[in-house]
């Protein structure tokens, strides 16, 4: 049974709760007291050895929770617990229920045999029972605490971080975006750390608090919307803010410190090193007297860096995948710090500093505190900021810092290695990278593993030990990008050895690249085909290597964004011409423009809207502009001349907007036949299924058009009403639930009846367990990121389209995506 010990300033007092508490709970409790001072404890005060005693005296296996009445009470029970053993304090714990209240609660609770968990929850609740009785509290969770710390009400809650990194950038991102959505002053507190209190908007903020897995926070609010908030980021946090939340496992931080080069990204590197130049262009030092005009002119430069970002993070999430676009995502929300802001602003406002001078002084700073932090993972997050602080300065006219193309194929060697960098390296001449500093958890480590290059960090100690300085010119090396390991002009035998391993470790990619290559055929000689997802022509090839039959989706509004207008029917037909080169008559569909939502071009000047995703967005923004509309339709049908290309319509809603676009795709192929220009016509044309209304009218669609495609991301967004970027709504973005899958099957037998071709081309086509379910559904091809492509067709080829089948219909009678993916036969 777990013991009391009740800790009062008065001893009379101390007693008449004792007393109260065993008339309820009955004498079998164990409940000693700890209370008053001097002779006789007569005299107002608290004493740690008499706490000690206590606890010692009804101390049981079930544990000791000690209830203190007021001020210095807190701290002798916190004294007294440091005097006892690490296996005794484990069981015993101080809570901060009301002294009455929680007592009565706490004995009655103990008495039954419940948990010292239990029972302190329990009499954490006590209060909130008699105060709803009087009807003097809101109703708010029982998480939701107020108190008068500070004028204003400052409403509080705790919670338990379960995220296997802690508040690392991502999850840190998406406690951001919620924190952002509500209307008061919320700050964060690391309970556990002792770090605080922090702003809940501050990237950097958050980062200072050096919150890790299974530390306790704190999160406090005041302002209008304080208690929804904190309701919402408790939850949120609990859920694991879009990361799975894992058991308890050692800290990047903890262990003993490394004395070597680790490695980051698995292979063998052999080759001439190139030790990294960045070009770096000087700040500009000149002050400035119209400081209202700077701050505006680095406002601009932010947001024309966010743009330029968002198109970034698409095209990385078209070409590796999901999660590693995820990684560009939270960089966003470094440019949304008001850490980073306010400081950059101070330094116009107050010294007259240029805009330029006044962003990289404040990100150097913001990352310097980055790395004096103690965890090896939260220090990982300076390279960021300065990735975010570069691409402002981009914006405002000062070139990017750029590491400089290897004159042959090598190794490269660099300080650190920032996100957009690993994104943009070329593999065909960076045979693998070794960083002095960085390490595993860094973003761009995350990046390179997701491209294939070998890589290590950490190896500023053997270049010291070497002697090997930047500028001595070529040195031949390899490493071991599993194991750390790194050789400096390595011996013939040991060169030889490596080549061997690396030889092995090619031979077998080649073999899964030659699979790869051959078509997805079930395990009862159903062929799937599988496409890829690009956004730009130059990734075509790649594609085709990785095993892509085709192209299922093009998406034109890269040729749109980043830029100060929109491009020519001649850029736009360029760049479609090349496609259709590299692909041969392979089968390839162009969607058409499919601007807003989540994608911005600030160069077409489009207003704000409060639901972009709801708003006037991909067909409906086309059909507003016609004439827009009709130089990319033009550019279209010219490059498709001689391929082999379909045209596919975004968000169409219902058949009239069809019907109206189908018009204009007709008075364009007039006037390039007026015009005597060779054009593709007749060309197949399809519709993006998205919106359920689509879906459900099939029928109606599927006279008039050759095939569709799916968007299962969009189409679960609308399905469920759930914001796609939405942190708490995380569990909803799952192409898998019962409602989505049954309306994927309603729409593939309509299409089917009339003889039309169903594909998808969302984000679930790139899970192995959905894709089978997909397939079980009906739908005839699949496409994806082509760095996905061998693992969609070895998941494929693992099973039956029989399997699929029953896989799909028992999928169909569940009730929730979780369901779905325990069914036996999804791993």
């Amino acid at each position: 049974m777990v013991g009391l010990v009740l800790v009062s300033h008065s001893r009379a007092l101390a007693a008449a709760v004792r007393e109260l508490v065993l008339s309820m709970s009955g004498p079998k409790l164990s409940i000693a007291i700890a209370a008053g001072t001097g002779e006789a404890r007569g005299e107002l005060g608290t004493d740690a050895t008499e706490i000690l005693e206590s606890i010692n005296a009804v101390m049981s296996e079930e544990g000791v929770l000690i209830l203190v009445d007021i001020g210095s009470a807190i701290l002798s029970a916190e004294i007294a617990l440091g005097f006892l053993e690490e296996s005794q304090r484990a069981r015993v714990r101080c809570c901060g229920a009301p002294f009455v209240e929680g007592a009565v609660a706490a004995g009655v609770m103990a008495a039954l045999g419940s948990s010292l968990q239990e029972v302190s929850k329990e009499a954490q609740k006590a209060l909130r029972r008699k105060a709803e009785h009087l009807d003097c509290t809101p109703e708010e969770s029982e998480t939701v605490e107020a108190t008068d710390a500070e004028p204003g009400h400052f409403f509080a809650t705790k919670v338990i971080v379960r995220n296997p990194h802690g508040l690392h950038a991502r999850p840190a991102a998406g406690f951001i975006r919620e924190a952002a959505r509500y209307n008061c002053e919320i700050e964060v507190r690391n309970l556990t750390g002792g770090r605080g209190p922090a702003s809940a908007k501050s990237m950097s903020g958050l980062a200072s608090l050096e919150i890790l897995q299974d530390h306790e926070i704190q999160i406090a609010a005041r302002g209008p919307d304080a208690e929804v908030a904190l309701r919402a980021l408790h939850e949120a946090v609990k859920a694991g803010l879009g990361e799975k939340v894992t058991s308890p496992a050692p800290s990047p931080g903890t262990g003993l410190p490394n004395e070597g080069p680790i490695g980051i990204s698995a292979g063998i590197a052999i080759g001439p090193l190139f030790f990294a130049q960045a070009d770096t262009a000087e700040l500009p030092t000149d002050k400035i007297d119209d400081t209202g005009k700077e701050k505006r002119k680095l406002q601009r430069a932010i947001e024309s860096a966010k743009a330029r970002l968002a198109q970034d993070g698409e095209s990385l999430r078209e070409s590796l995948g999901k999660e590693e676009a995820e990684i560009f995502r939270a960089q966003a929300l470094v440019l949304d710090d008001p850490a980073l802001l306010e400081a950059a602003d101070r330094s116009i406002e107050d010294d007259h500093e240029n805009a330029a001078l006044a962003w990289q002084r404040s990100c150097q700073s913001v990352a310097n505190a980055y790395q004096s932090l103690g965890d090896e993972y939260m220090r990982q997050r300076a390279a960021d900021v300065e990735d975010m602080g570069h691409r402002v300065l981009e914006a405002l006219g000062i070139p990017r810092r750029k590491i400089s193309r290897l004159r042959e194929p090598g190794i490269l060697v660099t300080e650190d290695l920032m996100p957009t960098d690993a994104a943009g390296l070329s593999n065909a001449s960076v045979r693998g990278v070794i960083c002095l500093r960085g390490g595993k958890t860094s973003h761009a480590a995350i990046l390179l593993r997701a491209r294939g290059v070998p890589a290590i960090a950490q190896a500023k100690s053997v270049f010291e030990r070497a002697g090997i300085e930047p500028s001595e010119g070529t040195i031949n090396a390899a490493f071991d990008g599993e194991s750390g390991e790194l050789w400096l002009n390595p011996a013939p035998d040991k060169l030889q050895k490596l080549q061997k391993r690396k030889e092995a470790i090619e031979r077998e990619a080649e073999r899964v690249t030659r699979l790869s290559r051959n078509r997805a055929i079930t395990k009862d000689g159903h062929a799937v085909d599988i496409f890829a997802n690009l956004g730009h022509a130059t990734e075509a090839a790649d594609a085709l290597e990785r095993g892509a039959e085709g192209v299922g989706l093009f998406r034109t509004e890269y040729l749109f964004l980043n830029r100060n207008d929109a491009p020519s029917e001649d850029e736009q037909f360029e760049a479609l011409r090349e496609l259709r080169e590299t692909m041969e008559q392979r089968p390839v569909v162009v969607r058409t423009l499919d601007i807003g939502g989540d994608k911005a071009a600030p160069g077409m000047g489009l207003p704000r809207e409060a639901n972009p995703f709801l708003g006037v967005r991909a067909i409906r923004l086309c059909l507003s502009r016609r004439d827009l509309f009709r130089t990319h339709l033009r550019a279209i049908l010219r490059a498709a001349h001689g391929g082999n290309f379909r045209l596919m319509f975004p968000m169409i809603s219902d058949p009239q907007e069809l019907r109206d676009a189908l018009s204009e795709l007709e008075y364009v192929h007039v006037a390039l036949q007026t015009e005597d220009k060779a054009h593709a016509w007749p060309i197949p044309v399809g519709i993006m299924i998205e919106v359920p209304s689509a879906a459900l009218l099939i029928d109606q669609f599927a006279r008039i058009i050759d095939f569709v495609s799916i968007g299962t991301n969009d189409l679960t967004q609308y399905v469920l009403a759930a914001d796609r970027g939405h942190p708490e709504l995380a569990r909803f973005q799952d192409a898998l639930h019962p409602a989505v899958l049954r309306l994927i099957s309603q729409l593939t037998s309509g299409a089917h009846k009339q003889g039309k071709h169903v594909g998808v081309c969302g984000e679930a086509a790139s899970d192995p367990a959905a894709a089978r379910l997909l397939v079980g559904l009906g739908v005839d091809d699949l496409s994806l990121a082509p760095a996905l492509i061998p693992k969609i067709k070895e998941a494929l080829r693992s099973a039956s389209k029989r399997e699929m089948e029953t896989l799909a219909e028992k999928a169909q009678t569940l009730g929730a995506a979780s369901e779905v993916r325990e069914l036996p036969g999804m791993a």
